[in-house]
């Protein structure tokens, strides 16, 4: 079983990136975090396989959080997705080379990320 933390400030968000992760039929354990610095907190706990943040949160943002994992040794296999509203190709290129493994626009289907989360976990149907 797959780990996911889903880190967004919107509790409604993280409701519908839940319920798309279980609708893509794939056996993963879901955790929440309402920001970046309670994700750093619950990623030293669950050490997730894949942590899905939005870029703009309070106290830490999902940029702040994308630098942080990749600093850390205990989470170095830990692979991140951003699924952001932000749409520019800058931005988009700014998270890649920050470390996202992947970049997802809002509003996202179930398919989007089944599709992304098989790509940077390297999954075989």
């Amino acid at each position: 079983m797959k780990r996911v933390l889903v880190v967004d400030d919107s509790p409604v968000m993280r409701h519908y990136v839940a319920r798309a992760l279980k609708m893509t039929g794939m056996n993963l354990a879901i955790h929440e975090a309402e920001n970046g610095r309670v994700a750093m907190e619950k990623a030293f706990q669950i050490l997730p396989d894949v942590i899905i943040t939005d870029l703009n949160m309070p106290e830490m943002s999902g940029q702040e959080l994308v630098a942080r994992v990749h600093a850390a040794a205990e989470l170095s296999a830990t692979r991140v997705l951003v699924l952001s509203a932000d749409r520019s190709d800058g931005r988009v290129g700014e998270m890649t080379r920050a470390g996202a493994d992947d970049y997802l626009t809002k509003p996202v289907t179930p398919e989007a990320l089944k599709n992304s989360l098989m790509r940077i976990l390297e999954v075989r149907p």
